[in-house]
């Protein structure tokens, strides 16, 4: 099985649960028997060698976001749809005959219209989010400016129409929750689907107590240069951060983010102590009495969850925030449907030290065996095989001459 992915970017280093995404997935594919070529513009980063994976860097930056704007494509599809990309794409269409063409992320819908390029070939849309949802709710940020909210509003309609037709144009759609996969069929009746949660393959710490000398801190892992992760951090920390202060707790946040925007947090909060980005997150984590995940905007798998089940970090969060654990998982966490309840039941829970080394042993025990990228990539290889028979007969029967209709 020959399979094109064609992503942003070439995936490493894996800074966010994007990046792991797109370079564990392909890399499970391959494991599994196919043959991948990850397509991305090029970073300037080494990519590992990997067995049956082949890196096809593409040339050039992304379009500056003023010029994306003026796209019919929402502002990442925008970006990333380049002259030098278009050309790879074309280039890669001759280069041999492909069983299936993957467009890794919603922005990589525009590689449609060299559909008729890959005759034969499965088209698979691996979608990272329903990010119709997302940016619906973007548009609707209270932090927002009334122009911004204008953009929001634009490009929540562009994304709309762009990721819907990419779902249609598809011939399978993956998803990482249920919940995603429910929400892409509501518009594309008998359309196929395959969820493929994230797996893990990080550190796994065998024990772990919190006691009283653990600090009484509250984590934050995040990448914070998307709009969406600020606004949903600014809607947290409206909400948290006297209720913390107050309580002397501190909210530590881990990740890259804008200086401007860790400005506008520093001097706005008092809960937080703002460390930004780490090559090593451990110390961090081992520092931690609980980690909160409060994200109203945006749906999806949250990998970071994985770290912290695997790396014994109880978890308070939001409960939409939990999409796609198993119920023996999300029952080891704290859950609640909105920030106002996911406040108080955090603070009380900072101090209760039987609970939290209960809920840290419990969640790992539950997740261990659950998250397997072998399995992603065998379940992958399969619903591409299934595929290939019907893609390759209709392919076979636009090549046959008009005489013999």
């Amino acid at each position: 099985m020959r399979v094109l992915w064609l992503s942003r970017y070439l995936p490493y280093p894996l800074l966010n649960g994007e990046r792991i995404y797109s370079g564990r997935l392909p890399a499970a594919l391959a494991a599994a028997g196919a043959e991948v070529t990850v397509a991305g513009l090029s970073e300037g980063a080494p990519q590992p060698a990997l067995p049956g994976l082949q890196w096809q860097p593409v040339p050039g930056a992304p379009r500056g976001e003023l010029r994306a704007l003026a796209s019919p494509m929402p502002l990442v599809a925008g970006r990333y749809a380049t002259p030098a990309y278009d050309a790879a794409v074309r280039a890669l269409a001759r280069a041999q005959r492909w069983d299936a063409v993957v467009l890794d992320h919603y922005a990589m819908g525009w590689v449609l219209r060299h559909r008729d390029a890959f005759p034969g070939a499965a088209f698979v849309f691996v979608a990272h989010d329903h990010v119709e949802s997302v940016t619906r709710l973007q548009a609707t940020d209270p932090n927002a400016t009334p122009l911004r909210r204008l953009y929001l509003r634009q490009n929540f309609l562009k994304t709309r129409r762009h990721e819907r037709r990419t779902v249609a144009a598809c011939d399978l759609v993956t998803c990482i929750t249920g919940h995603d996969a429910a929400l892409f069929t509501a518009h594309a009746p008998g359309l196929r689907t395959l969820v493929l949660t994230p797996g893990y393959d990080g550190p796994v710490v065998p024990a772990r107590s919190i006691g009283a000398a653990t600090p009484r801190v509250v984590l934050m892992f995040g990448s914070y240069h998307w709009s969406a992760k600020q606004a949903n951090l600014l809607l947290f920390l409206d909400q948290a951060d006297a209720a913390l202060a107050d309580a002397g707790i501190e909210l530590r946040i881990v990740g890259l983010m804008p200086e401007e925007f860790r400005q506008r947090l520093e001097g706005r909060y008092r809960s937080p102590r703002i460390i930004g980005f780490v090559e090593d997150p451990t110390p961090h984590l081992a520092a931690a009495r609980l980690a909160v995940l409060a994200e109203p905007i945006g749906g999806g798998f949250k990998l970071k969850l994985l770290d912290y089940l695997f790396r014994r970090i109880p978890v308070a969060a939001l409960e939409a925030c939990a999409a796609g654990l198993p119920e023996a998982v999300r029952a080891e966490l704290l859950l609640r449907p909105d920030i106002a309840t996911l406040l108080p039941a955090l603070i009380d829970a900072v101090d209760d030290l039987p609970r939290l080394n209960q809920m840290q042993a419990a969640a790992q025990a539950a997740a261990t065996g659950a998250f397997d990228w072998a399995d992603r990539g065998r379940a992958l290889y399969a619903a591409i095989a299934a595929l290939r028979p019907a893609s390759a007969a209709l392919a076979e029967a636009a090549a046959l001459p008009e005489a013999a209709e």
